[in-house]
């Protein structure tokens, strides 16, 4: 018996001495340690200590490590150099209090403890960083390591903030050539760092983009600026006042050419100090529109100076800002006069007097111009020379259809001001422009001769003369509408004018609403397209210029008539159908488009 006892003493003190009291696995056991992940700075981060705001803290947090049976570890924040460095043997380090898993460290505390390895004021140092635990049994590091790339103190810059213009989706409107509308941007102002150089400040902008949802993309300032601005005072302001024509200028050398455009930016503000950038805490949305506006007032307006018309502003380079003109349908009798601003009647330029071709003119002088002789007409204002043209004209096409005579345009009919519709015979691809007709010397492209107009793409009409022509639709027949109707660009539309359809539910035998079914309609000349039909009584019709949904069409713009004998006007914007008469019966219709009228007979 006693050497049974004997054995088991042996055994179990064998047993007490394997005992392992370091022992950390994924499951606590003892006092071991389970390791854990960092949170922030994310690896790559870049940290630039500014000297201005010491205070300012640099977050670091992690996961806690999960402790053993009894004891919670404590952490220390351990960096090393990224080339030849060692966790084990940290360049720099930082306790944390008690057994918090997050440590705010002011940039002081980095920059003295850099300081302290001799890193020179300004210098840039890789590191990677990570956090040891412990909990006095073991000891352990993160194997999770982040990348961390910090600048020490040199100059610096306090934040700041954007004051104006505030940001908002309501674009300004701006007069693109003034010299003295101004923009006005402030924000409050950046500190430098104790004995640091001045602040000085430049506006940047940038263009507001968006990806295919709808949202914002975020802007690199770095490589995403289009252009800046110096501050008021040589940039020393916290305000810069920026003339109209300068933010257009540049946006103009920056990709923003066609002032017909909105430019939707973002701006915001950099503040520097020696070597030192500090960005505004924000950017702001600037929403742009750069327009040069002239208007007409008269009898034919109400002599409403707060409801003018709008005219067309000339863009051509050397007329731009100087040059305004419309073309307006006007009556025996009636009077008029050009006005720079909606609403004030001292900026008004009226009739001073023949003087040559034209009239004298000028701000504030003048009185009324008066029509002599009903017709269509084409007002012209020369703010720079101080001379107004009132002169019989329209917009027609002068081409290969016509043999490029511009004393004779294939006219068309005017649908309102500023807009008109030709349906002219072509060949498809044949080209042509259009053209307000030679009253004197042919082709010359004057203030108050000749105007016409080529192809600026996207449907859009140069406002030089220049090439590309325009090329017809189709043969044997096009459809083109020139529209002024936006004074900040002249567009164009265009469409096949082969064929024209009588659509609807309320033609006998005819299957309702199914274009490629419908009977067409007869091109008489001119513009002018008839059918005879019988139409059912209490229903609608429309006219279609193709065999399918999609093709061009008109609509009523009668207000619902069902009026026979009488016409009716016509549309193309979508609105409701024509009525049939109230009758059935055989009816003869007559479609004219350079009249924009419809008659059922």
């Amino acid at each position: 018996m006693k050497k049974i006892v004997y054995i088991l003493s042996v055994a179990v003190v064998l047993l007490n001495s394997c005992k392992k009291v370091d022992f950390a696995d994924n499951t606590p056991t003892g006092e071991g340690l389970v390791d854990f992940t960092l949170i922030t700075p994310v690896s790559s981060s870049v940290i630039k200590l500014n000297a201005a705001t010491p205070n300012a803290v640099v977050p670091f947090s992690w996961n806690a490590a999960r402790p053993g049976l009894i004891t919670s570890p404590t952490y220390k924040i351990v960096a090393a150099l990224k080339t030849g460095g060692n966790l084990n043997t940290p360049f720099i380090e930082f306790d944390v209090p008690g057994g918090a898993t997050s440590l705010g460290l002011t940039h002081k505390q980095i920059d003295d403890a850099l300081k302290a390895k001799a890193i020179a004021d300004g210098a840039t140092t890789d590191m990677i960083w990570t956090v040891r635990a412990t909990n006095g049994s073991v000891t352990i590091l993160s194997t999770s390591v982040f990348n961390i790339t910090i600048t020490r103190m040199k100059d610096g810059a306090s934040p700041f903030v954007l004051l104006g213009p505030v940001p908002t989706i309501t674009p300004m409107e701006i007069n693109p050539v003034s010299t003295t509308d101004i923009i006005k941007f402030n924000w409050t102002r950046s500190k430098p760092a104790t004995g640091g150089p001045a602040v000085t400040y430049r506006v940047l902008f940038a263009e507001r983009k968006l990806d295919a949802n709808g949202k914002e993309l975020p802007i690199d300032w770095n490589t995403q600026t289009l252009f800046s601005i110096a501050s008021d005072n040589s940039g020393a302001d916290s305000l810069l006042s920026a003339t109209t024509k300068q933010i257009s200028d540049s946006l103009a050398n920056h990709g923003f050419a066609d002032l017909s455009l909105q430019a939707n930016l973002k701006w915001t503000v950099v503040a520097t100090s020696g070597t030192w950038k500090q960005q505004a805490d924000y950017m702001n949305n600037l929403f742009l529109l750069r327009q040069i506006k002239f208007y007409i007032v008269g009898n034919i307006t109400g002599w409403d100076i707060n409801n003018p018309w709008e005219i067309i502003t000339d863009k051509k380079s050397d007329r731009f800002g100087k040059v305004f003109y419309a073309y307006v349908k006007l009556n025996a009798g009636d009077e008029f006069k050009f006005f720079k601003v909606k609403g004030d009647w001292g900026s008004g330029y009226g009739n001073n007097g023949a003087s040559g071709a034209g009239f004298s003119t000028g701000y504030n002088v003048g009185g009324n111009f008066v029509i002599g002789t009903s017709g269509l007409y084409r007002l012209t204002l020369d703010v720079e020379n101080n001379i107004a043209y009132v002169q019989q004209k329209q917009v027609g096409i002068v081409g290969g259809m016509q043999g490029w005579n511009p004393t004779a345009p294939t006219y068309g009919g005017y649908v309102n001001r500023n807009k008109f519709i030709i349906v002219t015979n072509s060949s498809a691809g044949e080209e042509f422009k259009l053209h307000d007709g030679s009253a004197g010397a042919a082709w010359t492209f004057g203030i108050g001769n000749d105007r016409w107009w080529g192809d600026a793409g996207g449907g859009n009409l140069n406002y030089d003369g220049g090439d590309p022509n325009l090329r017809a639709a189709a043969a044997p027949r096009s459809r083109v509408i020139w529209d002024g109707t936006n004074g900040q660009q002249v567009k164009f539309e265009q469409s096949p004018a082969v064929e024209m359809r009588v659509v609807g539910n309320g033609m006998q035998g005819v299957p309702d609403w199914n274009p490629g079914a419908s009977p067409q309609m007869t091109y008489s000349g001119n513009g002018v397209w008839t059918i005879t039909l019988t139409l059912v009584a209490g229903k609608e019709i429309k006219f279609l210029a193709g065999n399918d949904w999609g093709a061009f069409d008109y609509e009523d713009n009668s207000g619902g008539s069902t009026a026979t004998g009488t016409a009716r006007g016509i549309r193309w914007d979508g609105s409701d159908n024509f009525k049939t008469p109230t009758t059935t019966g055989s009816y003869t219709i007559t479609l004219n488009e350079h009249t924009q009228t419809v008659t059922i007979n």
